[in-house]
């Protein structure tokens, strides 16, 4: 489980922690298929093929050493696929960060995914820091940082970080990984009081301007990228298939990862109204940012 944190209440309770760079590329795993004796190829949402292939990412899990595959685990990782920060060197690589035991339904403790990652020669997601938790003073030191090289308009950035430790369980079972994000990847915004307490805005309206960033909107526009849905010279003429895409994503999205801070009794066609008002002007934000040479 993910917890996006603006601040880190989950963080201080987990007390022996890896911090690793968040990467900026397209989530994507493979497991073993014992049934066919075959590699898998999944993105965030689907599982891949031929056609449908992230990128190549399906292609190069093709090429994998199926005979050094442990059955039972899914490997997770991030394909280097550019999005907003750009990896030089490391363009259409792997890194791997995480396994996942499906017949003990969790995640294994990082050292098995180090010495996986060895034995496979896979490249391993950059670590910056494992020990015992040190507060949110340190975690923040490493926001920001990044060890592969990261890029955003030819200045050195990382998008953030991933606090972890696969042996923390909350009071629901369940393993809890924080991330911290720079502000320019931040999906949620600092909410500033109205211009006139006499004439508030609706909530749907609040709520849209908070968490409806320009940060999520990129997110998903990438993803349509590495979906196959768009090509990476999208522009003007997208449009439509843009909107068309982002506007469920979006909505879907919200619901599942903000649904804890929902107005209570919100109108449901209103939120959809609102959010399909400020969608456009994000778009058209990131096309005059394109156009200007900035990714």
């Amino acid at each position: 489980m993910i917890k996006h944190a603006e601040e880190q209440d989950g963080a201080k309770e987990i007390y022996r922690l890896i911090i690793q760079e968040k990467l900026d590329g397209a989530n994507a795993s493979f497991q073993y298929d014992v049934e066919t004796n075959s590699i898998r190829a999944f993105s965030r949402n689907m599982e891949l093929h031929e056609e449908e292939n992230l990128h190549g990412f399906f292609q190069w899990t093709q090429q994998l050493p199926i005979e050094k595959i442990v059955a039972g685990m899914v490997y997770f990782g991030e394909w280097l696929n550019p999005h907003k920060i750009k990896y030089p060197q490391y363009d259409k690589q792997y890194f791997l960060f995480d396994m996942y035991d499906t017949a003990a339904c969790k995640y294994v403790d990082f050292a098995i995914v180090e010495r996986e990652a060895q034995r496979l020669g896979l490249h391993l997601v950059p670590v910056f820091y494992q020990g015992e938790y040190q507060g949110e003073e340190h975690l923040r030191s490493f926001v920001g940082k990044t060890a592969l090289g990261g890029k955003l308009r030819d200045e050195d950035i990382g998008e953030g970080i991933v606090v972890k430790n696969a042996d923390y369980q909350d009071r629901f079972g369940r393993q809890l990984f924080v991330k911290i994000v720079t502000d320019v990847f931040s999906e949620v915004k600092r909410q500033k009081p109205p211009r006139d307490p006499n004439q508030p805005k609706p909530e749907e309206v609040l709520f849209v301007e908070q968490y409806v960033t320009l940060a999520r909107v990129e997110k998903f526009l990438y993803k349509l990228i590495d979906e196959g849905v768009l090509e990476e010279t999208f522009g003007v003429k997208d449009m439509g298939v843009i909107l068309k895409n982002l506007n469920l994503r979006i909505h879907e999205d919200i619901l599942k990862e903000e649904a804890d801070v929902l107005p209570d009794g919100y109108d449901e066609k209103e939120l959809r109204k609102v959010i399909s008002k400020v969608i456009p002007l994000f778009v058209k934000e990131i096309f005059s940012e394109k156009a200007a040479g900035n990714p």
